[in-house]
């Protein structure tokens, strides 16, 4: 009886070991918390992740809204709340922003991290405001295409579906004024591709966009997975694409950005934390078999440490992927080797943690001279080119002539004078054969009917693409045009 009143007096005297620690001002510490890497990279992240609610955008607002938060000593952010105010809806994402950025390096007081209170401003840019109504937002332009702000002196208006969530839900409508009315002379439908790749966590990805007339991306595509979390977002103009293409993390963080200048991009990459883990340059829509390689320029590990600085150091680089031995599990991926001048250079290694894939490479300033691949218990295989498109004998002058020599005219198409191009997808299988045919965009069934049979009769005599010595599937998209003139 007497330990146990003891302990109870212990406990009402003495405070529990798991008690919260005080939160300190900066003045109160011998160093305050900072973001790994600095407040510039800090502000990369708020810049790069902030997405502006579209209500505020249309009315083309800016401003900053302080938040306040305590810095705990694992690096983590608690208590967030807004201190300054701009609007309701722009400071719920400025606190959203922020309480997932969890990467900072602790304040210290007597050689100890402790808890610290901070306040941090989160500035929202100003923008051109435009008209949103019904979940459309609405661009007038005139004669030249140049924007207005001014519908009374538009000489054409468009009009895109899209949510608050910024998704697309309707097709691109564009007018043309005529006299006093709108007269509609363009259209781009709304596309929605399901199960079109998975993410590195298991899950599909549905595309939401829209295609023109050559089955070409226009405007805003989003990719979101099953659970409708955002993977993917770009912008494209004729298929190309162009401005600023992001990526996400499961818990919404933006894992990757690049930038578009002429045929270069700049290339930003994130931890889930928000630590920044890469900065390089490179080629624009990069295809299979090109020799430019990447350049680095820094390299982080999660914990902050910098591994690469102005292109020089030894980076190890971890990713989840999917197993060599079993498509349906995810496993680690570990790729590690040394920069010199921001190019590969030396021996780098890659493993996958269930011993399903692992390959050795030598480069000489970016340029790989050789390597070897073992899969599972599979024979090493050696090679000297890192990747190779699928190609049809003869190169793109070859396919052009195989199809002139093998297409007919359907007899009820040119009676009915129809004309224009078929996009058809396949697959360039291992073997060099093909399989999984679509007919992305059709002219007419029997034009359609034509092009899938040309197509089909290429299968076999393909040579088929290659990466890291091994034969690999490779989707390929085709355009066959049928013309009367």
């Amino acid at each position: 009886m007497f330990i146990r009143l003891l302990c109870l007096l212990l406990l009402l005297v003495c405070p529990p070991a798991l008690a919260q620690q005080p939160a300190y001002k900066d003045f109160d510490v011998d160093s305050v918390a900072v973001p790994h890497g600095g407040i510039a990279f800090l502000n990369t992240y708020l810049q790069t992740n902030l997405r502006k609610p579209i209500a505020a955008e249309a009315e083309g607002l800016g401003g900053r809204v302080i938040i306040s938060s305590v810095i705990e000593p694992d690096g983590s952010v608690s208590d967030v709340s807004v201190l300054k105010s701009l609007r309701p809806d722009m400071d719920q994402e400025a606190i959203r922003v922020f309480s997932l950025f969890r990467a900072w390096k602790p304040a210290l007081k007597g050689g100890k991290a402790v808890r610290q209170q901070m306040n941090i401003p989160i500035t929202f840019a100003k923008n051109e405001p435009f008209v949103y109504q019904n979940e459309s937002k609405i661009l007038y332009f005139d004669a030249k295409l140049e924007p207005l702000a001014d519908s009374a002196r538009a000489q054409y208006k468009q009009i895109t579906p899209i949510n608050v969530t910024r998704l697309p839900t309707g097709d691109i409508v564009l007018y043309e004024r005529k006299d006093k009315s709108w007269k509609l002379i363009n259209r781009f439908p709304i596309t929605r591709k399901l199960k079109s790749y998975k993410t590195a966590t298991g899950k599909w990805v549905h595309l939401t966009g829209h295609q023109n007339a050559n089955v070409q991306w226009e405007s805003i595509l989003v990719a979101t997975d099953e659970d409708g979390n955002r993977v993917r977002q770009a912008y494209y103009q004729n298929g190309k694409r162009v401005g600023e293409e992001l990526y996400y993390h499961p818990n919404g963080v933006v894992s990757r950005k690049a930038e578009t200048f002429d045929t270069k991009e700049a290339v930003t990459s994130w931890y889930p934390n928000g630590q920044i883990r890469k900065i390089s340059t490179g080629v624009s829509e990069r295809k299979i078999g090109t020799d430019i390689p990447e350049q680095v320029i820094a390299f982080w590990d999660s914990t902050g440490r910098q591994l690469v600085d102005k292109g020089n150091g030894r980076a190890i680089l971890v990713e989840r992927r999917e197993s060599y031995a079993d498509t349906s599990v995810y496993t680690t991926f570990t790729e590690e080797g040394s920069y010199k001048d921001g190019l590969k250079h030396g021996d780098w290694i890659g493993r996958y943690a269930d011993n399903s894939y692992s390959y050795e490479e030598k480069y000489v300033d970016g340029v790989l001279k050789e390597g070897q691949t073992r899969t599972g218990q599979a024979d090493v295989v050696r090679y000297t080119v890192l990747e190779q498109q699928p190609e049809f004998p003869g190169g793109m002058a070859g396919l052009g002539n195989f199809l002139s020599e093998n297409l007919s005219y359907p007899v009820s198409a040119q009676k009915e004078g129809i004309q224009g191009k078929v996009f058809v997808s396949f697959v360039v299988c291992t073997d060099g054969s093909l399989c999984d045919y679509e007919v992305m965009k059709g002219v007419h069934p029997d034009v359609d009917k034509e092009a899938l049979r040309v197509v089909r009769k290429m299968s076999g005599r393909w040579k088929p693409g290659v990466q890291r010595g091994k034969k690999v599937r490779v989707k390929y998209n085709l355009p066959i045009n049928f013309s009367l003139y």
